[in-house]
């Protein structure tokens, strides 16, 4: 990682609330080498530069840490390339973490990634969040699940609220299009006990508009 680019991660993560140390910053660094060199061979991510690849794929993730516990358990649904899962992680090795992906290419990097980066307290686990009764390693709840452009509001609702303890966060980056979303999404929180807790409008660094990150709580039915 060149070190503008460092720099750029450390002080923009720095503007969402999040210190980075050394060993983090060293991690992300491994993440991006790692994330650039497969996805120069397989279709990991559309996005081929490494800038770019900080900004919307290492930084974001950091969005969510100060409205997160400092611990416990977080399923990543549709995980992909790690995304926001890892950096979640690095951000939070306190977690124990579960990276859930569909695609077998994509779970080879997620299990070369995690030995290179030599984190404990996270796997790689193949299958569809849709298909619970094949996912036998995953936890029954967990204290935080994390979307990412998984689909429309609503059924990113309907998919992730039976994995989540009452008390749980649901996390989702949504985009512009979010007030949206959680008109038409109403009716369908107040059946599956989802509040929204926190509705943070955010920008990323070379990159026009606004994001949104969508935090929603499951109460107790």
């Amino acid at each position: 990682m060149k070190s503008e680019d460092r720099q750029l991660l450390k002080d923009v993560a720095s503007e969402f609330g999040v210190m980075l140390s050394e060993k983090q910053l060293f991690l992300f660094a491994v993440f991006l080498e790692g994330l650039w060199s497969w996805n120069r061979r397989m279709n990991l991510t559309g996005i081929s530069e490494k800038r770019q690849m900080i900004i919307k794929l290492l930084l974001e993730p950091l969005v969510a840490l100060p409205y997160l516990s400092s611990g416990g358990t977080l399923l990543d649904i549709g995980s992909g390339a790690g995304i926001p899962g890892l950096p979640l992680k690095i951000g939070r090795p306190e977690y124990e973490v579960h990276l859930l992906e569909s695609k077998a290419k994509k779970i080879s990097f997620l299990k070369y990634i995690i030995r290179k980066l030599g984190l404990k307290g996270i796997k790689a686990c193949k299958g569809r969040a849709e298909q619970r009764d094949d996912l036998p390693t995953l936890f029954h709840f967990y204290d935080i699940v994390t979307v990412r452009a998984l689909a429309h509001l609503k059924k990113t609702l309907t998919i992730c609220s039976s994995y989540l303890e009452a008390g749980g966060l649901l996390i989702a980056f949504k985009g512009s299009n979010v007030d949206r979303e959680i008109e038409e999404s109403e009716q369908l929180m107040k059946e599956l006990h989802l509040n929204i807790s926190n509705k943070v409008l955010y920008s990323l660094p070379e990159t026009p508009g606004k994001r949104c990150l969508l935090i929603l709580k499951k109460e107790k039915a």
